[in-house]
């Protein structure tokens, strides 16, 4: 062996500029599958972050309208009481509240979670004690933990700071504990507090309310998923039974944490790698065509030392050696492009596949055990063919310098021209599906999104305690109108306004309601709507046209609260007595609920009749807006006064100025901070570039698909030139003597064009083929059009022919030149 690899290493050496091209593209195919693979592997293959966690599944619920609900609290309560399947069940919600720290306010993101969390994620605190369900009961002492990085960045990691006393959203709260440095929650939070305690401040103790909550659940040793399943579906049927008018059609979804964390990416990742394997493959056959044509010039010398005893497996083991070093080179140069792909596309990458990629765990030997791998597999797969043939050629042939050949339905194909077939069906695949993608993307961006999001700042403003807002409703109303009187007096503003589910934030909330004028619907049959709370400028920021009707004009009643009184649910009938109020629907919502009739003047009564919430009536309607995405549609939407209807939520400011927003951001900040200047601000961008956010997962693949295709057809274009070259330069005694007998130069030039096309018809016919067979793969990434769009596969095969032509122009080109005096003599 070790002879081999020293003869190996000298012909490699021999021809420096025939290596470097070979070892450039195998690191391109390897390199581009490595990059992918790591993220793959990453976000999808590699462990969790948390003990055992295989054994570990999300909960949620779901009703015929959606299949995927946030958790009723007082419904987690009764799973928690009834299940014996799971060793800790907790449900947790995430959210933002304000801690006073040495530096100032910040605003920091909590996860308020029931007593069973910490032993259902597998953490225990590193300083302190644990939480227990003796801290998760109303009138417990507040205590909080703090994850490792938010102590080093808000306390200077000080040890004394456990036990100590820190304001949270203006309450005093213990500091129980410090969570380990590797522990990472996989949705964002910097601290956690007990949920039970801040229950009946956000109304969660009603059965209707699904706010924002979800469940963890970690099985008990020898508990599959399959039987955790089959329990909480029949304690779902046991609740839709008890609690008909909340629970009615409500079922419960256990899904592996892994599954639910990685599910839509998991496709579009598997996608990708599909993808940059065809280029990989591409790859080898340019590579083992390129070994094909010197194997060709070495014929002779096979020939030779076959004659000298040589045998074929002495020959096929040397030439196996050679193609198994070019591969080694190759995967040291394609390591190194894969992590720095790896590093490209992790900044290119959507949010939500950063996400996942932040919540990995630790690496492993998956990504070098797969270079080492693919490298070895990478040069078996090109060296191959031209070792079998050079090691199977017959003596006579190769001094007679004659190619071998196969028979097929195009007639009689060279190795090296199948070779090449097999690169343009391949290429041709890839073209296709960057073509259906990109038109996707024109059809996705001539969707009307119902906003004109130019020259439009957003952020958000820390909000009051809920405590104080219960206590004082308009208190809160107030804050957010004192912020909009000092941003709409700057001269470069030229309205303000405050919404409660800024479009395109996954900011999302939804009522159910009913007509007033028809019988209330059956339980589970509650039509629902997106709703948003806003103030009355709120349609001119965001630039949503009016249809009919009218909009806010600010005069609207709104309700008022005795000294001393505490809003709740029960107290909202007593409230509103007397006062209706006014909403503003959606043109899609108008559609829905009142076909063929004018909705202007219609009631709607909010929730189910035994509520005795107020009714409201319809006073104008607006353009529909695509919240969710172009892609997601229109859905039913309907907006509130919120001095009318001032419910504590989380509100955006949405700021158009008459510049650019950029260099109005300063003086926003500074009126923000005049009118609240305890109040940190955070999560600023402008309006486009949220919707940008919204649509960056397609744009990525489509980049990375465009990119991979582009790649394809530049290697199926070389092993095409590559092929029609290598005939030109054996030809050229033929083409010579037949120049010399009078052929004419467009003859010439024509035949060898024709010879190049004899291999790009098959290629694109068999690339037609394999687009239209796994098209329905690509059917989920697509929007507008279906995954055999006849005009892309038309377009894609006209830009694979025609490049298929430029390839062959210069070789054919070079044969009309040849001398025939010169060609005779040369042999």
């Amino acid at each position: 062996m070790l002879p081999d690899l020293q003869f190996a290493f000298r012909q490699i050496a021999k021809s420096p500029g025939f290596t470097a091209v070979i070892i450039l593209t195998l690191a391109l195919g390897i390199g581009g599958n490595t990059a992918i693979f790591s993220i793959v592997d990453a976000t999808y293959l590699r462990a969790l972050p948390y003990p055992d966690p295989g054994r570990l599944v999300h909960l949620s619920e779901r009703n015929p309208q959606w299949n995927d609900m946030d958790v009723s609290y007082p419904n987690f309560l009764d799973w928690h009481a009834g299940q014996d399947v799971f060793s800790a069940l907790a449900i947790y919600r995430t959210d933002g509240r304000k801690l006073e720290t040495a530096g100032g306010a910040e605003q920091v993101a909590i996860a308020q979670v029931s007593g069973d969390f910490f032993p259902a994620v597998g953490v225990h605190a590193a300083l302190g004690r644990d939480l227990t369900p003796a801290d998760d009961r109303v009138g417990a002492a507040p205590v909080l933990w703090l994850t490792d990085a938010a102590w080093r960045r808000y306390f200077a990691g000080s040890p004394r700071l456990v036990g100590r006393t820190v304001l949270l959203d203006g309450q005093p709260t213990t500091v129980a504990g410090i969570l380990p440095p590797d522990f990472r929650f996989h949705r964002q939070a910097d601290l956690f507090v007990p949920l039970d305690p801040f229950a009946d401040q956000l109304f969660m103790r009603e059965r209707a309310n699904h706010s924002g909550t979800a469940a963890i659940g970690r099985l008990k040793p020898g508990v599959t998923i399959a039987a955790a399943r089959a329990q909480m579906a029949a304690i779902g049927r046991r609740l839709e039974q008890e609690y008909p008018k909340d629970n009615a059609g409500l079922g419960v979804n256990v899904v592996p944490l892994r599954e639910r964390m990685a599910g839509e990416a998991r496709a579009t990742l598997f996608l990708l790698l599909g993808a940059v394997g065809m280029v990989l493959l591409i790859a080898c056959v340019n590579v083992a065509n390129m070994l094909l044509a010197r194997s060709f010039g070495r014929a002779r010398e096979m020939a030779i030392r076959t004659a000298l005893g040589a045998t074929r497996w002495s020959l096929t083991r040397q030439l196996l050696v050679e193609s198994l070093l070019l591969a080694g080179f190759g995967g040291l140069v394609g390591a190194l492009l894969g992590a720095w792909g790896q590093m490209l596309i992790g900044r290119l990458m959507p949010w939500e596949m950063r996400a996942l990629l932040a919540d990995a765990g630790a690496g492993g030997l998956g990504v070098p055990v797969f270079v080492v791998a693919l490298t070895l597999a990478t040069g078996l797969a090109f060296g191959l063919a031209p070792a079998w043939q050079s090691s199977h050629a017959n003596p006579n042939d190769a001094l007679k310098n004659t190619r071998p050949i196969m028979r097929t339905l195009f007639g009689r194909i060279h190795l090296a021209d199948g070779l090449v077939v097999v690169q343009v069906a391949l290429a041709l695949m890839l073209l296709v599906g960057a073509g259906l993608m990109i038109r996707s993307l024109i059809r996705l961006a001539a969707v009307n999104p119902g906003i004109r999001p130019d020259r439009v700042l957003t952020l958000r403003v820390a909000t009051p305690p809920q405590e104080t807002h219960r206590s004082d409703p308009l208190g809160y109303v107030r804050y957010h109108e004192q912020i909009l009187e000092r941003v709409q007096a700057l001269p470069e503003v030229e309205s303000a306004a405050f919404v409660s589910a800024l479009p395109y934030t996954w900011n999302t909330s939804y009522n159910e309601f009913f007509r007033a004028d028809q019988p209330a619907p059956a339980p589970g049959h509650y039509p629902t709507a997106s709703f948003h709370l806003v103030t009355p400028d709120y349609f001119r920021t965001l630039g949503i046209a009016l249809v009919r009707g009218r909009l806010f004009d600010g005069h609207e009643p709104a309700p008022l609260m005795a000294p001393g009184e505490v809003l709740s649910l029960a107290s909202l009938p007593k409230l509103y007595a007397g006062i209706e109020l006014s909403a503003v629907v959606s043109q899609s919502m108008a559609d829905r609920i009142w076909p063929g009739e004018d909705p202007l003047g219609k009631q709607l009564q909010i929730g189910q009749p035994e509520w005795n919430l107020p009714k409201m009536r319809v006073v104008g309607i607006v353009a529909s807006t695509t919240q969710l995405g172009a892609d997601r549609g229109d859905g039913p939407e309907y907006y509130l006064l919120l001095r009318q209807w001032p419910a504590p939520m989380g509100l955006h400011l949405a700021v158009r100025t008459r510049a650019e927003p950029a260099g109005v951001l300063g003086s926003v900040r500074s009126a923000v901070r005049a009118a609240a200047p305890d109040s940190p601000i955070f999560d600023v961008e402008l309006m486009a570039e949220r919707m940008a956010d919204f649509s960056s997962d397609r744009r990525f693949n489509i980049g990375l698909f465009t990119f991979f295709a582009a790649t394809a057809l530049l290697l199926a274009s070389i092993g095409i030139y590559g092929v029609i070259a290598c005939l030109v330069g054996q030809r050229t005694r033929d083409i010579g003597v037949r120049m010399a007998l009078g052929a004419r130069r467009g003859h010439v030039l024509w035949e060898v064009l024709a010879r190049g096309l004899r291999l790009a018809v098959p290629g694109i016919a068999a690339g037609l083929a394999g687009a239209w067979a796994v098209s329905r793969l690509l059917q989920s990434q697509l929007f507008g059009i279906t995954a055999t769009d006849p005009l892309t596969y038309t377009v894609a095969a006209l830009v694979l022919l025609l490049t298929a032509v430029l390839a062959c122009w210069v070789p054919a080109r070079k044969a009309t030149r040849i001398n025939p005096t010169e060609a005779l003599r040369a042999e």
